[in-house]
């Protein structure tokens, strides 16, 4: 070999070396770069998380205190509801049903009362004996000389025996609960207290209740409920980094729960007080509170969101605070997370970034496989996680990632699932409600397929009982014990409603101890094989429309047949209904032809207009008219005398409607009248002649006038005129 090829050989590169030597330095610059920079961006990084993540919790717990919140409200007006249209008798204990079903359906509940103007009081409170909660029935009234008596419940929620009587009276009207309601004349909170009865910091919703006719306040009804056993439960079971804090307390700087085990409230002497946040025994708590203090001076002026950061002992620790308010309740919800539980993170990113220095450096083919191996692990969490989801298990949370694409989509997932395990919780309790409302409601409720295997029931039990489905345990094959031919009338209407998907409705009949009952049955498709079946007990309905429909047609025959004239006024002067013997009586062939020929009544029927006015003026004054009478016109334009009897019908506002009446024709009578008339006038003279006659008999037959007589015979006529 010459030396030129020599030298051409040393510029030379072997192929591997060319390969392997870019690219180790490449992956060294890279991940070195990398490290730098994730190194330089880590507490940006970390205070993005934390921001995020601060946010998240304290949404958490914000909504979770509003579903808290809303369950003593929902209550309240269910109550208030019931007291007001007499459903709820507080005087008279009636309805206790109401109660025990409500502390069934909300164990969060601790009591549930009313109380009126009378001092009367009724409720439900719920008690735990070595771990073991029971419902106990509460009253006071006139009756007890308002003297608490205390009953159990039984399994179906009736009453039972006395377990219990209060030493002393007890008059809601002035517990702070009832002056609150009254004053405010809204739903409102009570602070923040220990319950004598319990020892629990408890918290009171009450709502004033209003007569519905006059508005005016005829009680107050509330409910409590335990702080502690619930919102601590929910704050524990939070994953706030790894020694993450979260609190909530009170304007005034006194703790309503805390994530911790420490108890908030501190036994002093025979009293029990709540402990305030600045005297917490946790550090995190009372350093937190400390910090807040030295902020703001007074937790009062804290009116917004704030995200704040201190160091406890050296370390950083990141704060979010925000306020809570519902009503006039106004708390604020406190969330402390370290730093250390973020930085965990970067530190452990950064050896991950120096194993992969090192592993680069043992050989460019081995860093492929490992870098995809790298990049689909958190993929691979991500996809089983989301399997997980998909078959029910929610309580799913993605680990972060160093990549910042599957951090995104960790980070999504994990607000996804939490929002989405929110919403299940809430539909949860929101069918809890519903199935309460439902099971309320008179009708006999049943889910089925259709095939007619039922698949819930709810509803009336009375109607269940009817129907031979007392006993029901869902998820079992049960059918009614319904007659074969109504049997196969329920499976017709199913199909139909499946094939068509239109709401089906029929009545049927059955019998029940030898009567009759008549029930109305809607069929709704819920799904492909699902319908809901509504039974409904329309017996009294059917009656009623009977004894209408009979009264209809005795009026109706009474109204054709009568032989008086019976009819029907507007106002403005026009027929609105008359009887054939109205027509008959003006000389129209039917109503019919009466009403399309008189368009005024006043004009065309009154032979004297000023009975007209007469009438009309009698109407407005006395509302009736008996016994007038007056001329009018029949069809071929003679007159005829009639009697008429009317009132005016008027609305509420003394608005006339029209005005009804009977009609006699009294042309007889008055011809009669008239003719009688005559013949006591012609009497009358001849009784006058006869008496004149009688009178000139009289004089001609007395003495003196026989004289005179005697005396003008003697006279000599010629001699006297001479």
């Amino acid at each position: 070999m010459t030396g030129r090829a020599k030298r051409q050989t040393l510029h030379k590169l072997r192929l591997r070396t060319t390969l392997v030597v870019p690219f180790i330095l490449q992956i060294i610059t890279a991940v070195g770069l990398v490290g730098f920079i994730a190194y330089r961006s880590g507490q940006r990084a970390v205070n993005d998380v934390a921001s995020q993540l601060r946010t998240e919790l304290t949404h958490r717990i914000t909504e979770k205190l509003e579903s808290y919140t809303a369950a003593p409200r929902t209550i309240n007006q269910l109550n208030a509801s019931a007291f007001a249209q007499g459903d709820l008798d507080i005087s008279n204990p009636r309805g206790e049903h109401y109660f025990w079903e409500q502390m069934q359906i909300y164990p969060t509940l601790s009591y549930v009362y009313c109380g009126d103007e009378a001092g009367s009081f009724f409720g439900a409170s719920r008690t735990f004996d070595q771990g073991n909660s029971q419902v106990i029935l509460h009253y006071s009234n006139a009756s007890t000389n308002f003297i608490r008596q205390d009953f159990g419940f039984d399994q179906q929620g009736n009453r039972t025996i006395q377990v219990g009587t209060l030493d002393r009276p007890y008059d809601p009207r002035t517990r702070l609960w009832y002056e609150a309601a009254r004053e405010t004349q809204q739903a409102a909170w009570s602070d923040v207290y220990i319950a004598f009865a319990t020892g629990f910091p408890t918290i009171t919703a009450s709502l004033p209740v209003y007569d519905s006719q006059d508005n005016t306040l005829i009680g107050a009804c509330a409910t409590d409920f335990f702080l502690p056993r619930e919102v601590n439960q929910f704050l524990k079971s939070l994953q706030i980094g790894k020694t993450g804090t979260a609190f909530i307390m009170e304007r005034s700087g006194q703790l309503v729960a805390t994530s911790t085990e420490e108890p908030i409230v501190q036994e002093n002497g025979e009293e029990s007080d709540r402990l305030f946040a600045t005297d917490s025994e946790n550090d995190t708590i009372r350093a937190t509170a400390e910090d807040l203090t030295r902020r703001f001076g007074d937790f009062n002026e804290i009116q917004s969101v704030q995200q704040l950061d201190y160091r406890l002992n050296g370390a950083q620790q990141y704060v979010q605070v925000v306020p809570f308010r519902d009503n006039n309740l106004d708390w604020l919800v406190v969330l402390t997370i370290p730093e250390a539980d973020f930085m965990e993170q970067i530190h452990a990113s950064r050896r991950n970034t120096l194993g992969l220095m090192l592993a680069a450096l043992v050989g460019a083919i081995a860093i492929g496989l490992f870098t995809s191996r790298w990049v689909t692990r958190p993929l691979l969490r991500v996809s089983e996680a989301s399997n997980q989801f998909a078959q029910g298990d929610l309580d799913q949370q993605v680990e972060p990632s160093p990549i910042i694409e599957v951090d995104t989509l960790a980070g999504s997932f994990n607000r996804m699932a939490g929002q989405l395990k929110a919403s299940f919780e809430a539909l949860r309790q929101s069918e809890a409600t519903n199935r309460a409302i439902v099971t309320a409601i008179p009708d006999l409720m049943i889910r089925a397929r259709g095939d007619g295997t039922y698949l819930d029931i709810v509803g009336s039990d009375r109607l269940q009982g009817v129907h031979g489905v007392q006993k029901f345990s869902p998820g079992n094959t049960v059918h009614e014990s319904l007659p074969p031919d109504l049997a196969n009338l329920r499976m017709h209407h199913i199909q139909q409603a499946l094939t068509t998907g239109e709401l089906q409705v029929y009545e049927q009949q059955i019998s029940i101890d030898e009567q009759t009952q008549v029930e109305e049955v809607r069929i709704l498709v819920l799904g492909e094989d699902e319908v809901l079946i509504m039974v409904r007990d329309i017996t009294a309905r059917k009656r009623a429309e009977e004894a209408l429909r009979i009264a209809e047609e005795n009026y109706r025959s009474i109204f054709e047949n009568a032989l008086e004239g019976i009819f029907q006024s507007s106002p403005s002067g026009e027929f609105i209904s008359a009887n054939p013997a109205l027509a008959r009586m003006y000389g129209y062939d039917s109503p019919a032809e009466m009403m399309a020929s008189i368009t005024n009544i006043g004009e065309q029927l009154y032979v004297d207009p000023e009975k007209r006015a007469e009438f009309r003026a009698l109407l407005e004054q006395q509302n009736a008219v008996k016994n007038f009478e007056y001329r009018c016109y029949c069809k071929d334009g003679s007159t005829i005398w009639v009697e008429i009897d009317a009132r005016a019908v008027k609305d509420n506002n003394g608005k006339i409607l029209y005005y009804e009446g009977i009609v006699q024709d009294i042309n007889d009578r008055k011809r009669r009248e008239a003719e009688l008339k005559k013949q006591l006038e012609e009497l009358q003279i001849e009784i006058d002649h006869q008496k004149r006659e009688k009178e000139v008999a009289l004089l001609t037959n007395s003495n003196y006038f026989q004289e005179v007589q005697q005396e003008i015979a003697e006279v000599n006529l010629d001699e006297f005129w001479s």
